[in-house]
């Protein structure tokens, strides 16, 4: 791996990735001849030279399309920085060096001359797109079986039609047809799939995969979704390709973009061209200052001023922490990625001297024993600060020795995997490698951390043995309750207790393979290769459907956590431009309610809309700010429901007493049961028959999908 995978004799055929060819394929016509005619025409056949190491930030492979976790092997191409799996190596094609907009450019002149070969076949005939070919589907349309039928797919606009054999005369009917741009719901493309959705498929056709998954608006008609198996790896990146363009450039798409592009439209940071960084990196310094580390060195954001200033004197910089008993700040730095140590006040006059000519540079007190780091996590062990350095092969456990006034190593252990995620509890450290396990710190003895008597998490326990390994490891109990964690695997999340033991009985599923995660009490934040998604961790006895979103964001990239609570940091990057976003969750939670009550009222009856959750009611109620509530109420966020508890009902509105608050048209019986927050009086109560006039509103927007 460490020079050319294969020479170019030997090198996959590159053709069907560029050139987009007929499926109506003449019988002299093989892969190996047109190979050879599209190199002729080309010129190019430059083979990748990889290096083989691990990866420092979670990103899609360049073959199969599925995600090259953070911690784990990846061959990069040292020339183009092409990145993908070590097994999927030799499957990418010799396009070293060959710019994007030739690729495409030389496609579309292929598709022109009408080239035949075993692939597809796209035409473009007045902005028409159409793309046919052959692709296996599950059989009878059920994913649990592990035969596949063999069927001919035609995109042609927004539409795919399936066939069981090719159509060669007009007005034969698909035997199922799929739309990309609903008019009540969205589309989703997944370039790749987990094992455990086809759980009877062969394990080497899972990487040749690809899903459509839509979701409607309403609850009128269920999601649908369809599993198509590409017959090579280039094949499967053209569909891919085409039908995330045909599912961007719908009418709902766009819509939401715009809306999202509204949410997120306060950028912390915008950097273009020259000025672009490589951000890996932030951290809150103070409530103004922001420590941003990247590939060119350690920044500071004044968030106020959005401002960015260099802090010199280090190289590039991969992970900071703050340690605030000792004053100092952690870090991995430079090419060796060693750890080192700096002292906040330095870092402060530094940046005190930023429009002195001669700015003073910054030297870090480095471990010399701790050289190849890629991740490392600090806390407490007996009230004495502590930090686990993760390296490729092993563990190192550090602990500050204040006679000596520095960090001791106390034990190192080998592990088989690199390890992905560390996490310091009171007594112990819990680490993701090929399985999760917990380390004491008295003896230091390392066994596994989830409970093997229970058959429950007998998939989070053999989940290697699926390829689906630890990714992420968050603590999500609120203070004063017994501690819960959330363990993070590639297609799943379980919650454990602080034994192991299966805390709530169901899972949670990600919608799309995920990057990276974050936990910000209450939400958790799970990065894909386009989009955000948030997800409300809600208590073990709490009562309704927990909030749930999406956001449209190209290329995120998790950075830590934001100066305000329950917010983080995003890197966007696009058309050679960065922008640092502040993305909170009350903020995309209230942004996604507003846009399904939008739709609903839009597109169906407002009496199919229930009314919301009370922990959702309570949580808008609780993170608005009080003193709004005598100021009127911006028509964006309407009053949508009342809860009838004594404690959170402050309306004082004197058009609208509470002995009058009752459901419009609603009979209330005397002999039934009233709630104890609502005192109601008998001359109020309606009679049979009679008809209530709805209350005139004062200051309050009413949400009539919600009545």
């Amino acid at each position: 791996m460490s020079a050319i995978v294969k020479s170019p004799e030997h090198q996959p055929n590159p053709v069907s990735l560029l050139a987009p060819p007929s499926s109506h394929r003449k019988e002299s016509s093989t892969p190996e001849e047109f190979g050879r005619r599209l190199k002729e025409r080309m010129h190019h056949n430059i083979p990748h030279r990889f290096n083989l190491g691990l990866n420092m930030r979670a990103t899609k492979c360049a073959v199969c399309l599925d995600t090259v976790h953070f911690g784990r092997q990846a061959a990069t191409c040292v020339e183009c920085n092409a990145m993908c799996h070590p097994k999927c190596a030799p499957c990418l094609p010799a396009t070293c060096g060959l710019p994007a907009e030739y690729a495409s450019h030389f496609t579309e002149a292929f598709c022109r001359d009408k080239m035949n070969s075993p692939g597809l076949q796209l035409k473009d005939p007045a902005s028409h797109v159409r793309l046919e070919g052959w692709m296996k589907l599950p059989r009878n349309g059920k994913r649990g079986q592990l035969d596949w039928d063999r069927k001919y797919v035609i995109l042609e606009g927004t539409k795919v039609m399936i066939y069981d054999s090719e159509p060669r005369e007009e007005g034969l009917r698909p035997v199922e047809e799929f739309e990309l741009c609903l008019p009540d719901g969205d589309v989703t493309v997944h370039g790749a799939v987990g094992a455990s959705e086809l759980p009877n498929t062969a394990k080497t056709d899972i990487p040749y995969i690809l899903k459509l998954e839509s979701h409607p608006h309403t609850t009128c008609w269920p999601g649908r979704s369809l599993y198509f198996l590409a017959p090579s790896f280039p094949d499967k990146q053209r569909w891919v390709a085409v039908l995330e363009s045909m599912v961007s450039g719908g009418r709902t798409k766009r819509e939401k973009a715009e809306a999202d592009a509204k949410l997120l439209g306060n950028s912390l940071l915008k950097l273009e061209g020259d000025d672009r960084l490589d951000i890996n990196c932030t951290v809150p310094l103070t409530d103004q200052l922001v420590l941003v580390g990247s590939e060119e060195g350690l920044y500071a954001l004044n968030v106020i001023k959005n401002s960015l200033t260099h802090i010199p004197g280090l190289g590039s910089v991969f992970q900071i922490h703050i340690l605030k008993e000792l004053e100092k700040l952690i870090m991995i730095v430079g090419d060796e990625r060693t750890l080192c140590l700096i002292d906040i006040k330095k870092v402060k006059q530094s940046l005190s001297q930023s429009h002195f000519p001669a700015q003073p540079q910054l030297s870090p007190s480095a471990f010399e024993t701790v050289k190849g780091c890629h991740l490392f996590a600090a806390g407490k062990v007996e009230n004495g600060p502590c930090i686990c350095a993760a390296m490729p092969n092993k563990v190192t456990i550090l602990r500050y020795n204040e006679g000596l006034g520095k960090f001791c190593i106390r034990k190192e252990i080998e592990t088989s995997e690199p390890c992905s995620c560390i996490l310091f509890t009171g007594y112990s450290i819990i680490l993701g490698t090929n399985k999760f396990y917990e380390m004491e710190m008295k003896q230091y003895q390392l066994e596994e951390f989830l409970d093997k008597n229970d058959p429950s998490l007998a998939s989070a326990i053999f989940a290697a043995s699926s390829h689906s390994f630890p990714i992420a490891i968050m603590q999500v109990n609120c203070i004063g309750q017994k501690e819960e964690y959330l363990l993070c695997f590639h297609e799943f999340g379980v919650f454990v207790d602080s034994y192991g033991r299966r805390s709530r009985t169901d899972d949670i599923k990600w919608s799309r393979l995920p990057l990276a995660f974050a936990y910000r009490d209450p939400y958790l934040f799970v990065t894909h290769f386009n989009s955000l998604e948030v997800i409300e961790i809600q208590g073990r006895t709490a009562l309704g459907t927990p909030a749930h979103a999406h956001l449209e964001i190209p290329n995120p990239r998790y950075l830590g956590p934001a100066i305000s609570g329950g917010a983080i940091y995003l890197a966007s990057s696009y058309q050679n431009k960065l922008r640092v976003i502040c993305c909170k969750g009350n903020l995309v939670k209230e942004s996604s309610a507003e846009q399904q009550r939008g739709g609903a009222s839009s597109r169906s009856s407002p009496n199919k809309r229930g009314p919301p959750s009370y922990n959702e009611h309570i949580s808008k109620r609780l993170a608005s700010d009080p003193a709004q509530e005598c100021r009127p109420r911006e028509p964006s966020t309407p009053h949508r429901y009342r809860e009838g508890r004594t404690e959170f009902r402050r309306d004082k509105s004197p058009a609208r007493p509470l002995d009058r608050e009752k459901s419009p048209g609603r009979i209330l019986d005397s002999r039934r049961e009233r709630s104890p927050g609502r005192m109601f009086d008998d001359r109020g109560r309606l009679q049979t028959g009679s008809v209530r006039t709805p209350l005139t509103p004062v200051n309050k927007v009413w949400d009539q999908s919600s009545v």
